[in-house]
């Protein structure tokens, strides 16, 4: 009689597991979210499609394709003139920020996904949002590509790239600034290329470096300054 009781205990309690762990064996498992796809505002084009607010501020809805897994995302808009960096909070895949008329902008997507820490990011995209008797755009300010902010460098000469941008196709040269003064003042090489190559430098020292574009209205733009060292 035990032996028939302790029987349909085991029974019991097996059952009670099924019903309670399921067949799976457990919770399912957390998707990470993939990265979006940007909509609008279109790369390297101007925009038109704010709507004015005041003589100095438009609002502008940013759109791209929902991620994969993503519960919520986080929009990143940078003034490009200004180096000024925000961040926006979203739980649908688009949003209206007010933003500055007749400046250039960068932006990208971060897709985050509940029960993980693991993040996905969108590619980032430019335009210029359209401002008051604006006829021709200054050109996006160079992205500086190598050395890398902050890296060390061993060799005793370097390249240095950087890439440029203007949506009205009128790019015409870059200045290209080195020394080591944290904001550099002497301009090394006047160039239509993006690459400047076999660059002499010191043991031992810190530089600093920036690339100002030019159209040919005369338009500029200055690029982010960067530093490196060489050892």
């Amino acid at each position: 009689m035990k032996n028939i009781k302790s029987i349909y205990i085991v029974i019991i309690a097996f059952g009670i597991m099924l019903s309670c762990g399921g067949s799976d064996g457990g919770p399912a498992e957390v998707q990470d979210p993939t990265k979006a796809i940007l909509l609008f505002p279109n790369n390297n084009e101007e925009c038109t499609a704010g709507v004015v607010t005041s003589n100095v501020l438009a609002n502008l809805t940013f759109d791209w394709m929902e991620a994969d897994n993503a519960t919520s995302y986080t929009l990143v808009v940078k003034n490009l003139v200004s180096n000024t960096e925000n961040e926006y909070s979203s739980n649908t895949n688009e949003l209206e920020v007010s933003l500055e008329r007749g400046a250039p902008y960068s932006w990208y997507v971060i897709s985050k996904a509940s029960g993980t820490s693991v993040t996905a990011t969108s590619d980032t995209w430019k335009f210029y949002l359209s401002g008051p008797g604006i006829e021709n755009y200054a050109p996006f300010p160079a992205d500086l590509k190598s050395p890398l902010h902050g890296s060390s460098i061993s060799e005793t000469s370097i390249t240095m790239t950087w890439e440029g941008d203007d949506i009205d196709g009128d790019l015409k040269e870059f200045d290209v600034y080195l020394d080591t003064n944290a904001a550099p003042s002497t301009k090394i090489l006047t160039t239509t290329d993006n690459k400047l190559e076999n660059q002499a430098v010191n043991a031992g020292t810190t530089y600093y470096w920036k690339v100002v574009s030019h159209d040919i209205y005369g338009n500029t733009s200055t690029s982010q300054v960067y530093s490196f060292t060489t050892d």
